[in-house]
């Protein structure tokens, strides 16, 4: 049995480089090659894809940590060849190629149902709220990214205030 997954946490932060080694505990034995786990990654909990499975690592035992919970949501180790292919075919971060080919609703999208795996099966309340509450904040975040690029906004920002427009003519 392999007790150590290499998890490519689902970030888009381009400075990291993973995979990051966690050791996968007992009752969750079915780990393996495109499982979808909730990890603790610094002070956050996120998002990863298992990219590999191994028991050996580099890092000393009392480092590792283990994955907070695993979704019923996965891939085929195919499709994870895929994504990471597409990552460094098209000068991208593993974790956006590796979105990619995920099931609709896991992932990072602030669409994914708050909870729900792709299955439609439904997390430990802990987990739940986590979800939950990172829906949250990512949905501010866009609604506030969005403010600043509203129309009337942008075109008082390149000075081109509708009906201030150039006339054209045709010669």
């Amino acid at each position: 049995m392999s007790s150590i997954a290499r998890v490519e946490p689902l970030t888009t932060a381009r400075a990291l480089r993973g995979p990051f080694d966690y050791r996968i505990p007992r009752h969750m034995e079915g780990v393996d090659v495109g499982s979808v786990l909730l990890v603790p990654f610094g002070r956050r909990r996120v998002l990863g894809l298992v990219v590999g499975v191994g028991d050996r690592t580099e890092v000393p035992a009392e480092r590792l940590v283990e994955p907070v919970a695993a979704l019923e949501a996965g891939v085929p180790p195919d499709l994870v060849d895929l994504g990471l292919w597409l990552a460094e075919a098209y000068c991208s971060t593993p974790a956006r190629g590796l979105a990619l080919v995920l099931p609709p609703g896991t992932g990072t999208s602030p669409r994914a149902a708050p909870g729900a795996s792709a299955t439609g099966a439904r997390l430990e309340p802990e987990v739940n709220g986590f979800v939950t509450a990172a829906t949250r904040l990512t949905t501010r975040a866009s609604a506030r990214a969005r403010a600043s690029r509203a129309p009337g906004r942008r075109s008082r920002a390149r000075s081109c205030v509708p009906g201030r427009g150039v006339a054209l003519t045709r010669r």
